[in-house]
This record gives C-alpha cells, sequence and structure tokens, in this order.
C-alpha cells in the first residue's frame, strides 16, 4: 500500500500532469454528479478519482481540443492516429496526454518557432500600422491639397468679381440707357415728321410742280400747231401775199 502511494505521488509530481486543470462537476436532482467535459455521471465519493482518471485526462484533451482552448489551440487531431496530435506551429506529431505536450510546448524548437511567428505577426501588425499611417497622411494631403485649390479658385472669383463691381460702379455701362420717359435718341417727332409749316411748303412745292409741268406741255402743243400750220399753207400763199401787196403800193 505504501508503494502505490508513493507511485501515485510521483505520478502526480511528474511535469505536465494536470496541465488542463481539474474538470468542472454538476450536481443532478438524483443526487450524482456529471463531469462537464465528458458527460459522465458518479457518485460524489469518486470524483477525485474520476479526475486522476485516464478516461477523464482524455476527454478534457478532447473537449480543449474541440473548442480550441490553450495551449491545445496549437494542436489537431493526427488522422492516422486517435491517439496522437500534430503540432500547427512545428508539424510535429505528440502523444495524446498532458505530459507530453507540456514537454512540446516547452522544446526549444517550439519556442524557436513560436518567437518566429510572433515577430512576424509584429512585422505584420507593423506594415499595417504604416500603410494605414500612410495612407492617412495621403488623405490629408489630398485634402490639403483641394482645400488649397478650393481657395485658389474663390481668390481668383473674388479677383475677377472685385473689378468688375469696380468698372461697373465707376464707369458708364457700355450699352447707355436712356431715363424713362426719354426717347434713346433724343427725337421727339420733328425732325423725322417736320413741323406744320415745312409740312404746308411742301404741300405748295408739289402743287406748283404740276402746274409747271402742265404749262411747259401747252407751249410744246403749240409749237407743234404753229409748225404744222406753216406746213399746211406752205411758202406760195406766202408770196403771192407779198407780190399783191407791192403791186397795191405801184398803183
Amino acid at each position: 500500500m505504501a508503494e502505490a502511494s508513493e507511485a501515485k505521488k510521483e505520478s502526480g509530481n511528474k511535469e505536465g500532469t494536470n496541465l488542463l486543470g481539474p474538470p468542472t462537476f454538476t450536481e443532478l436532482p438524483n443526487g450524482r454528479l456529471k463531469c462537464v467535459e465528458t458527460g459522465h455521471e458518479m457518485v460524489v465519493k469518486d470524483k477525485d478519482s474520476y479526475a486522476q482518471s485516464k478516461r477523464c485526462r482524455l476527454g478534457l484533451i478532447d473537449f480543449a481540443l474541440s473548442h480550441s482552448k490553450p495551449p491545445l489551440n496549437m494542436f489537431k487531431q493526427d488522422p492516422l492516429s486517435r491517439s496522437k496530435l500534430i503540432c500547427k506551429l512545428t508539424g510535429d506529431t505528440v502523444n495524446k496526454s498532458e505530459e507530453h505536450i507540456w514537454k512540446h510546448i516547452n522544446g526549444k524548437r517550439f519556442l524557436n518557432k513560436l518567437e518566429q511567428k510572433e515577430m512576424e505577426k509584429e512585422e505584420l501588425m507593423n506594415e499595417t500600422m504604416e500603410e494605414e499611417c500612410e495612407q492617412k497622411l495621403k488623405k490629408e494631403k489630398k485634402k490639403k491639397n483641394k482645400k488649397k485649390k478650393e481657395k485658389a479658385v474663390e481668390e481668383i472669383i473674388s479677383e475677377v468679381r472685385d473689378p468688375a463691381e469696380n468698372e461697373s460702379d465707376s464707369e458708364e455701362p457700355e450699352f447707355w440707357m436712356p431715363p424713362v420717359g426719354e426717347r434713346w435718341d433724343f427725337d421727339d417727332g420733328g425732325d423725322r415728321w417736320g413741323s406744320g409749316s415745312e409740312l404746308e411748303e411742301s404741300d405748295e412745292e408739289n402743287e406748283t410742280e404740276p402746274a409747271v409741268e402742265e404749262v411747259g406741255k401747252e407751249s410744246e402743243e403749240l409749237t407743234t400747231r404753229a409748225k404744222r400750220m406753216s406746213i399746211e399753207i406752205g411758202p406760195s400763199s406766202f408770196a403771192s401775199r407779198k407780190k399783191k401787196s407791192r403791186k397795191n403800193t405801184a398803183s
């Protein structure tokens, strides 16, 4: 009996034993206990013995492995063997026991790989942080450039508007607008249509012009008539008249 107790103490003092801690129990209505991780039911007096049994420890490993609880989150089940695990970090196969798992995660190879992975993570984090900072700086530069461009455009617009307003205030408008109630050409109608006296004179001139034309026509008709008369009478009649007048004077 003493030897058995000593063996239990030695096994309890091994490195890695109880790596996952004690199991959790729930009390059932019938007074028995049930292990949450394995689902095994037992009497209250068997609680301690069951917690140290191989079945309970394997159940704790499977439960931690399925729920990705540390340190079992670094392992996966070996598809070729139910009693072995594969390390995700190193690729090594490990026996499914808390002692072998503890030895593996405290070994040099695992720790070196873990450091390398942590360094890679830090580098990735630094790169992502740098990229984010660069993106932020680029966005800020773009915003500043946009603001500068907007300010420059506003200044140009204000410069264009100010001289235009000053010119409009100081100089006369390009197209002169007459005041209300006056004509743009200063025309009251007299220049274009003439006054009353001018209208009468123009009417008299218009009346005299046809009279002169009629007199001219009458003189032309008289001359044409005289020509016709001279042609019809002829020169002989004038000669006979002259001879008769000479004879009368001689007698």
